[in-house]
């Protein structure tokens, strides 16, 4: 049976409903102006220097298309609102602290890990796992939304930026139930790097939780290069008081490897691989559920068609990169989603071997005591099959043949 939307809290159905009975969905108390979102931010933050003002054209064609296409309810609006908001009150003030602390353009971003692949094939999960190591440094949720002033070691843990945004989570949480068994999402807790280019308005992050078809395309074809650049300034600011050695995730970034590694030459990049037919029906899923948190309107049959798309094309242009060498290959380590699963305590060692890293006994114990606990604890899950997309098994599986035989990727379906 194909995605479905669970009912509602009554509180969201009444929030929606007040903006439906004005005639205007919200649109008059809760508005998506461009220049009242600037003015607000430098209002709420008593700082003015956005720095490079490039942003500004991607927040003008997601806010174009969110009032056309998104066909957002007043909590949708509020969402949004509160989100492109808060990412421009903190790229202020991560400019402020830029020039408060000179030296902070001095932090190296040394041999960076990239961890990516197609959603919901295990970035995740080793995202997880290499964070056990106490060497690792990777972004957790809070500091990518709230950097300022910049994280320290000795409060890294306790900061009370983290209850700040459990709360927000919560929100999230409370407005859809399905939500949380479908992505672990927690303030102190690895993210990704969307997080990050969401602050230059040029991330996937937005197509996710949307329906906003033209900034996808916009988004999909303009350059990443100011975006990646972003990245390091950001990394910059949340290793100056508490360094490590980076670890980051995004399936976004199987997308502009070229990219990746025209910022980060010395990077080192982890691609996992899993039967693209087993994951489109779970990542249709989640975002059918994030859009339903913010509008009435999910086309479940387009959003899964676009994503085997959209699939089918990234790996082929991938597949591609590869042979004409605009991807350093022997930079890139390929990890299976099944062999993860079988034996994660061995594919972290190998990519450490690869690396030339030490291994440490005491990391594989706390990989081994994290996936028990994770085990024990597991609620309902996330039930999915290929049949619910209602695409077709042969036509999808030959679309897919040359990537699957080329990383030897198992069918799951």
């Amino acid at each position: 049976m194909a995605w479905q939307p669970q009912s509602r809290p009554t509180w969201v159905d009444a929030f929606n409903g007040l903006g439906a009975n004005l005639g205007d969905d919200g649109r008059s108390l809760v508005p998506l102006d461009l220049e009242d979102l600037l003015a607000a931010a430098v209002r709420n933050t008593a700082v003015s220097d956005f720095g490079n003002d490039g942003f500004r054209s991607g927040l003008a064609t997601l806010l174009d298309a969110l009032e056309k296409e998104a066909r957002l309810t007043l909590v949708g609006r509020i969402l949004a609102r509160a989100e492109i908001q808060r990412i421009l009150q903190n790229r202020l003030q991560m400019e402020a602290a830029r020039r408060q602390h000179l030296a902070i353009s001095d932090e190296r971003i040394d041999a960076p890990i990239f961890i990516t692949g197609l959603g919901r094939s295990g970035t995740t999960l080793l995202h997880d796992l290499l964070a056990l190591d106490p060497e690792n440094r990777v972004p957790m949720q809070w500091e990518l939304m709230y950097s300022c002033p910049p994280p320290e070691t000795a409060s890294y843990k306790t900061d009370p930026r983290i209850e700040q945004v459990r709360r927000e989570i919560t929100v999230m949480a409370e407005a859809d139930a399905a939500f949380p068994q479908m992505h672990d999402l927690a303030a102190d807790m690895p993210t990704e790097c969307i997080y990050i280019f969401a602050h230059e308005f040029r991330s996937d992050m937005f197509v996710g939780e949307f329906n906003i078809p033209s900034y996808a395309i916009w988004n999909g074809t303009t350059d990443l290069t100011p975006a990646y650049a972003y990245h390091r300034r950001m990394l910059q600011l949340l290793q100056y008081r508490h360094p490590g050695r980076w670890v980051l995730k995004a399936p976004s970034h199987l997308a502009h490897l070229p990219n990746l590694f025209a910022e980060y030459p010395d990077a080192r990049v982890v691609v996992t691989h899993r039967d693209p037919l087993r994951v489109i029906g779970s990542l249709g899923n989640l975002m059918g559920t994030l859009q339903r948190m913010r509008s009435d309107h999910v086309d479940y049959p387009s959003r899964v068609a676009q994503i085997a798309f959209g699939f089918s094309f990234l790996l082929q242009r991938v597949l591609q990169q590869l042979d004409r060498g605009l991807i350093p290959a022997d930079r890139v380590k390929d990890v299976r989603y099944l062999d993860l699963v079988r034996d994660p305590v061995g594919t972290v060692r190998r990519l450490y071997a690869d690396w030339g890293q030490p291994f440490r006994e005491d990391f594989a114990r706390r990989i081994d005591t994290h996936l028990a606990a994770q085990k024990h604890g597991a609620h309902g899950g996330h039930r999915y099959s290929f049949s619910d997309t209602g695409l077709n098994l042969d036509e999808q599986r030959a679309a897919f043949a040359a990537y699957m035989q080329r990383f030897d990727v198992a069918s799951e379906v």
